[in-house]
């Protein structure tokens, strides 16, 4: 037991490890069972930093479609949604910015429920998003009013908050694993409040 303790994983097993974690059926099969969004619902998009580690040699490498000439760090733009009854929506689109085939394919009924309410920014491209489910849009900018941004979309606003909090403590973060990410904080933020212990036992005794 000493000798198990004491031994060092190296760098790159351990990441490996946590990533493995983070693909996890103990992972999946204990997250919150998912609701469609419904009623008032806050529609976002934030951004984090993905880091490129390696330089891509292989010209056929499917991350280099992503990656600008000379570019070390990028945004990758996430999808975040809340509803009242604190259902979390977070996907990441894989692209620098939301583009309207993504909203066209994942912001539909299977998501949110049809004759809601969404609440957003002036983004466009939520247009398409009330038009899909047949719920009305309630827009503002919030670039020109910082107090009613933070009053409309406070909730989601706080979740994103969190999140990039949570993804800090986290390096070498890819546009091939941030979805992985995404999950884990999910899973945090669903048992928050529980100690350590408990959310063992939530992990690995509630399956």
């Amino acid at each position: 037991m000493y000798h198990y303790f004491s031994t060092k994983l190296k760098n790159k097993t351990a990441w490996f490890n946590r990533q493995k974690f983070m693909k996890s059926t103990q992972l999946v099969k204990t997250q919150n069972q998912f609701v469609k969004l419904k009623a008032r619902i806050e529609v976002d998009e934030t951004f984090i930093k993905e880091i490129h580690k390696g330089n891509f040699k292989d010209p056929n490498d499917p991350r280099k479609q992503w990656i600008e000439e000379n570019a070390k760090d990028l945004n990758c733009c996430i999808q975040m949604a809340i509803d009242e009854n604190r259902n979390i929506y977070a996907q990441t689109t894989n692209t620098k910015r939301l583009n309207k085939k993504w909203v066209q394919e994942n912001l539909t009924s299977k998501l949110i429920e049809e004759n809601s309410i969404i609440v957003c920014d002036m983004q466009v491209l939520y247009d398409t998003v009330a038009k899909q489910t047949k719920s009305t849009i309630q827009q503002f900018k919030s670039k020109e009013n910082k107090e009613l941004n933070y009053k409309k979309l406070s909730n989601v606003n706080k979740i994103q908050s969190s999140l990039k909090e949570f993804i800090t403590h986290y390096h070498g973060i890819g546009f091939t694993n941030i979805q992985n990410y995404l999950n884990l904080w999910k899973w945090k933020y669903q048992h928050y409040g529980l100690t350590p212990y408990q959310k063992s036992n939530v992990l690995y005794f509630s399956l």
